[in-house]
């Protein structure tokens, strides 16, 4: 094993040593020298790889576990995240499609509902008005990442779970409405994952979810649907693209 020894590094000597282990425990992750699903040596011996201290080496954890890099329990070994899925607005399936991951759903509900006050400000219509509402679950994998509702404000045509299950609904709705969509404007904010949403992600209550909250609009500029998401924050992460304007 070799060790290190930081203090002689002129370069370094102003960075904290934690941040340095934390940035060379990083670059074994993203250079899978560390593969997802492995572990990592112990503290111990990260403490005399680095000879460091032993408070040293967990702030560097700390860190890799505060961006869902790595999985900590007390008395068991390290082990090394997947990578988190970066989820746009293309749609759920397909995100997770592109990342080389199987993209699956499980339909709880389709139901005609009352809009609640939320929804009706969103879709512009009034409140306790009918939508047809959709809640599944959306997995990686098998492995469930997100909870979303959706509440469509006009339907032509039955919808089954069928179809749920098996189509992105980005490409379903419109059908079914007989409507292109030409924009959405999304909002997020960060959340602790209750019981019920940790029971159906096979997670546990208070753990990071990132709320995404959707609203699709149509060629008239109607909305038609508005969709929000609870998404586990330990396997994936928001990415969001902006076009620039172009100046000579």
């Amino acid at each position: 094993m070799q060790n290190y020894t930081f203090e002689t590094d002129e370069a370094f000597q102003h960075v904290p040593k934690y941040f340095r282990i934390q940035q060379e425990l990083l670059e074994n992750i993203r250079t899978k020298r560390w593969v997802p699903g492995s572990t990592i040596p112990s503290e111990a011996d990260l403490c005399t790889q680095y000879q460091v201290s032993r408070g040293t080496i967990r702030r560097a954890l700390d860190e890799l576990e505060r961006q869902g890099l790595i999985s900590r329990s007390p008395g068991k070994q390290t082990v090394v995240n997947a990578p988190k899925i970066p989820l746009l607005a293309s749609g759920f399936r397909t995100d997770i499609a592109k990342k080389g991951m199987r993209p699956g759903s499980r339909v709880l509900t389709i139901e005609h509902t009352k809009a609640p006050l939320e929804v009706a400000a969103l879709l512009d219509i009034p409140n306790g008005a009918p939508v047809l509402l959709i809640q599944r679950i959306i997995t990686a994998d098998d492995v469930p990442i997100i909870i979303e509702s959706v509440h469509v404000a006009r339907i032509v045509q039955p919808i089954t779970p069928e179809e749920v299950e098996r189509t992105s609904l980005l490409e379903l709705l419109p059908t079914k409405c007989g409507v292109f969509l030409t924009r959405a404007v999304e909002s997020y904010e960060p959340l602790l994952l209750t019981r019920d949403h940790a029971r159906l992600l096979h997670a546990s209550a208070g753990d990071l979810g990132i709320k995404d909250q959707a609203v699709l609009y149509d060629t008239d500029g109607r909305p038609l649907y508005v969709s929000t998401a609870v998404v586990r924050g330990d396997k994936a992460r928001i990415v969001t693209e902006t076009s620039l304007p172009v100046h000579s």
